[in-house]
């Protein structure tokens, strides 16, 4: 039987708030009015006494129902931090103010709800609107253990990519030099050098996603086993800088555009060196088909489908391994 204070209902609503801010309301009984009286339930810590302003309520144990709870149903969304991002398409069949409602009710801590309206094709950044709440851009994330710096609407970042970055990072061998082309804010160098004593060229062409990179190195160098060298260059110029077929693993995650960039590929990667590429495709079998036809020369060891992108398609990771006669 749960504990409760009685309090006369003119002053229910000032005191339920009160017990809100002092963690003192058990949310998982029903406030129950019973004529001009109203109870209130409270968790097991309360105590014998609740005082609030001029006011001494008695705590006892009361009869009141259990609140129903209901499972929400929410469209797709990510969480990103203290923000939630939905596609804007969702809003053809939600209605906002409805939407809105939802989402707290299952995230009750957000600060943010931005709709994605599409995506800038010059560093794939994302043009967002604000739904609700504080018009928040820098936001915190987590993969497993690590911090993450995201600057909204400015950088590319998915968070449905936490467990690839994760599983690439735990194929890297000690002692290897990984080149990722097409690096953002760091999500699959900082997993590298996290796992593996190793050496990670991290590039990416937009300047902001450049200076993520640096903060989210330092963010999180305490846990860094190896070196990441951050670059912010145009990807078909990083064989002028690195010596000749020098990596041993490229990681080329740029889906739309991955093989216009097989010049680069063949420069950097050493011979018997892998190569895993991503790309949007709607079958696993033709794509494998067209890689086959890009890279003659390669043996391709397997396609994944990493994650959903939209109807009947998907971005798959691919991966190569350069013939050691070449």
């Amino acid at each position: 039987m749960p504990l409760c204070i009685e309090v006369d209902k003119k002053l229910a609503e000032m005191v339920i708030k009160e017990l809100r801010s002092l963690k003192l309301l058990n949310e998982d009984y029903a406030i129950h009015r019973i004529g001009d009286r109203v109870l209130i339930p409270l968790k097991e810590n309360a105590g014998s006494e609740i005082t609030i302003g001029e006011f001494v309520f008695r705590v006892s144990a009361c009869e009141v129902p259990e609140r129903r709870r209901t499972r929400i149903k929410l469209p797709s969304l990510d969480v990103l931090g203290d923000v939630v991002i939905i596609r804007e398409n969702v809003l053809g069949y939600w209605d906002p103010l409805e939407l809105v409602e939802a989402i707290r009710q299952v995230y009750p801590r957000i600060k943010a709800i931005w709709v994605k309206e599409l995506t800038i094709e010059e560093y794939r950044k994302p043009v967002l609107k604000l739904l609700w709440g504080e018009e928040k851009r820098d936001v915190f994330v987590k993969e497993h253990g690590l911090l993450f710096k995201v600057r909204l609407g400015e950088v590319y970042y998915n968070p449905r990519l936490s467990e690839e970055h994760h599983r690439i990072a735990l194929l890297v061998n000690p002692g290897e030099v990984v080149v990722d082309l097409f690096s953002g804010i760091g999500g699959f160098a900082v997993h590298a050098v996290s796992q593996k004593p190793c050496l990670v060229v991290a590039n990416d062409v937009n300047p902001i996603a450049y200076d993520l990179l640096l903060e989210n190195i330092a963010l999180n160098k305490k846990k860094l086993k190896g070196t990441i060298i951050p670059l912010n260059m145009d990807a078909r110029d990083i064989p002028s800088v690195l010596r000749e077929q020098s990596a041993d693993r490229l990681i080329a995650d740029l889906p739309m555009w991955s093989t216009e960039f097989t010049r680069v590929y063949s420069e950097v990667v050493k011979p018997g060196g892998v190569l895993h590429l991503y790309r949007l495709s709607r079958d696993a079998e033709v794509l494998r088909e067209e890689l086959m036809s890009v890279f003659q020369d390669w043996r391709l060891l397997t396609c994944r489908l990493v994650m959903e992108y939209a109807p009947r398609a998907g971005i798959f990771r691919c991966d190569l391994v350069k013939p050691k006669d070449v």
